[in-house]
């Protein structure tokens, strides 16, 4: 049980960490002997957390005097206007490729309504962890094929 928790710590602590996010966070939990179902739990978990902590610490963000007139001058009208028409499909492709922290904070700025940037963002790292780890049974099956 110590060794399952530490395994699944770990999944979920990779997942957290931004430039590890889901694509090493999924291997190394495989790697590390989680189960498929596990390793996508913690790994998913982990990565999703940073969106509702930006969701809802975003007005310090604001407050802070390097950040804030950065995040300010992000909100232009094009780019709202943008992310209004395509905010779900950005979250939904940007996500796992630019990274949870950066979609988030970059949504807020641009004023995309939460509860879109919360539902988008966790599918899109459920979808992304899934395909991630059925790709890895693949590619395992392959390798080592039973006989």
């Amino acid at each position: 049980m110590f060794d399952y928790a530490v395994k699944a710590a770990t999944a979920w602590f990779l997942g957290f960490f931004p430039f590890f996010e889901i694509y090493v966070a999924v291997p190394a939990a495989i790697a590390m002997g989680l189960d498929y179902t596990s390793a996508v739990f913690w790994t998913v978990l982990g990565n999703y957390l940073p969106v509702p902590l930006i969701v809802l610490f975003y007005r310090q963000l604001l407050n802070h005097q390097r950040l804030g007139p950065w995040l300010a001058k992000l909100a232009s009208p094009r780019a709202k206007g943008l992310l209004d028409s395509y905010g779900p499909w950005f979250i939904l492709l940007a996500t796992p490729w630019i990274g949870v922290w950066a979609v988030a904070v970059t949504a807020m700025a641009l004023g995309i309504d939460q509860r879109k940037l919360l539902l988008f963002s966790f599918i899109s790292i459920s979808l992304y962890a899934v395909a991630l780890a059925g790709l890895i049974a693949i590619g395992i099956q392959v390798v080592q094929p039973e006989s």
